[in-house]
This record gives C-alpha cells, sequence and structure tokens, in this order.
C-alpha cells in the first residue's frame, strides 16, 4: 500500500510526457512529475520517494526525501512565519506546516523546534505538531525490560528528562542515572528498565541487567589492555573520577572490575589496577 508521509521504494512502470508512472509489488500507483524527476530515469528502475499532496489535494511522489516521515518526529528549523501558521525546512522544496493551533511555545524565525509529523483524516494534508503527546500509545505497550529502543529527550524536568521512545511511546529517564551530557531533540539509543502502570517507560542510557555488565566487562578489560595492562583507578576512586575515565557510574564500574577479578584478570595494586590474565573468556 502507497501511503501519505511515507517513503517508498517503487518501480516505474510507464512514461508519458509530463510524468512517470510509479507502482508498488502489489500494483498500487502514484505519478511522478516529469519536472522533478530524475534526468535518467526510465522504464523498470527503481527510486526512492516520499508521497504527498499537491496543492490540489492530489496525490503525488518526489525523489526529495524529508527529514522525517508521518508519524515520526524531527528537530526542524522555521522556515518562515505567516498568518497560517509557521512553515518548518524539512528537506523538501515544500515546507512543512504548523498550524498556529499546534504550537505550544513562542515559536521564532530561524529556530529550531522538535515535531511530530501528522496526516489529518478528512484531508489527507500533512502537517506539524508540538502537541505530540497526545499521539503517545498508552495501552498494550509494546515493549519489554532490557529491550533496546531509539529514545529522544524533549523536555528537562525537575526529576529527569521526558522522552519519546520509539516514535510511540512516552517514557522518563533520572537524573541520578545520566552520566554523559544529554540534548533536547538529541536520537539517542537507551535501554528499558521498567513499564510502570500509570504507561510511563523508565528509561536508562546503559544496558540493563547481565548486558550491562557484560558491555562495561569488555570496556574495563580492553581500557586496561590498551594501557598497557594498568590503570590510575580503583573501586575506592570517587564517582566522579570514574565517570571523567570511563563515562560509566561507579556501581557499574564496581560490578564491571568484580566480573575481571572472579575471571581472574585483574588485581588491585598500589595506586589502581592492573591486568593479570589476557584473551580471557566470558561466562
Amino acid at each position: 500500500m502507497i501511503q501519505i508521509g511515507k517513503i517508498h521504494t517503487l518501480t516505474v512502470s510507464e512514461e508519458n510526457s509530463s510524468a512517470f508512472k510509479l507502482v508498488d509489488q502489489a500494483g498500487n500507483s502514484v505519478f511522478l512529475p516529469g519536472t522533478i524527476a530524475p534526468k535518467d530515469l526510465k522504464v523498470d528502475d527503481q527510486l526512492k520517494v516520499f508521497i504527498y499532496n499537491d496543492n490540489q489535494g492530489g496525490i503525488l511522489a518526489t525523489p526529495e526525501i524529508p527529514f522525517a516521515e508521518v508519524d515520526t518526529f524531527a528537530f526542524l528549523k522555521v522556515k518562515s512565519i505567516t498568518e497560517f501558521g509557521y512553515f518548518f525546512d524539512w528537506g523538501t522544496s515544500k515546507d512543512l506546516l504548523m498550524p498556529g493551533n499546534q504550537k505550544k511555545e513562542d515559536i521564532r524565525l530561524g529556530q529550531s523546534y522538535l515535531l511530530r509529523v501528522c496526516l489529518e483524516a478528512e484531508t489527507n494534508r500533512l502537517f506539524a505538531t508540538q502537541h505530540f503527546e497526545d499521539y503517545f500509545e498508552i495501552d498494550n505497550i509494546e515493549l519489554r525490560a532490557k529491550q533496546k529502543v531509539e529514545i529522544i529527550p524533549y523536555q528537562k524536568t525537575p526529576l529527569g528528562f521526558k522522552l519519546i521512545i520509539e516514535n510511540r511511546y512516552s517514557g522518563m529517564i533520572y537524573h541520578n542515572e545520566i552520566f554523559s551530557e544529554v540534548h533536547l531533540g538529541e536520537r539517542l539509543i537507551g535501554y528499558v528498565k521498567k513499564i510502570r502502570n500509570d504507561h510511563l517507560v523508565d528509561i536508562s542510557l546503559n544496558p540493563v541487567g547481565i548486558a550491562a555488565v557484560r558491555e562495561n566487562f569488555d570496556f574495563l578489560y580492553n581500557a586496561l589492555r590498551d594501557s598497557g595492562g594498568f590503570l590510575p583507578i580503583d573501586t575506592y576512586s570517587s564517582p566522579e573520577e570514574i565517570y571523567q575515565m570511563f563515562g560509566i557510574s561507579k556501581l557499574a564500574f564496581k560490578k564491571a572490575y568484580t566480573a575481571l577479578f572472579k575471571a581472574g584478570c585483574v588485581e588491585k595494586t598500589e595506586g589502581g589496577i592492573r591486568l593479570i590474565k589476557r584473551n580471557v573468556q566470558k561466562d
């Protein structure tokens, strides 16, 4: 099915004086205007295109690929402000409109804002909104503990950062579990800690459980090996020293050190830890 607001790879089935007919594997079709088609395009070629509405409401394809598809999020810059609303540059020659009633804050020309791309059911027109919390799924959350997910921080609070998870769910990462700089609108990788009764999802920036130990085991082992077998730090070092050297919490460091110690790989020495066994096999 060819969907408005989505990127598709389609096949050229016909060509005429003004357009190319593109089809998917099911035989659904859409037209690509000849004025915007690649110059060497021919029948049977495959082409990645974005599906959109023209000014008359017709459905067309374009080879211009936007920064975001429908039902996803992007950090977009304001290109112009009119009586109809706010137009954002989203990577195509046709700017994306956010109507005035879809904003949640003052919008300034040239500034960038996190937006959700939406499709209006009645008109099939694409628009942007800052009211994306209205679109979060709260029932039947299809996530599991320890799962690796894509997250976007969108609001800083006294507790931490509110998150968009996999373009579908709302979550939170807490300040006391953040050990690196977080920027609003930046796409990051996180890990599911807990799905709460209020339909929010607690997220960690580091792997959870045994996966975290294994990852930090490798990290600490490689750091020791690359430094010649010695590091001037141990389990009595301060959290700040450990974070400055490794970018992880003291607890994560201690778990990784314990795993290496039990494997017979390291020992504490004066002023730090030393690698005593190489080419170790992990459980």
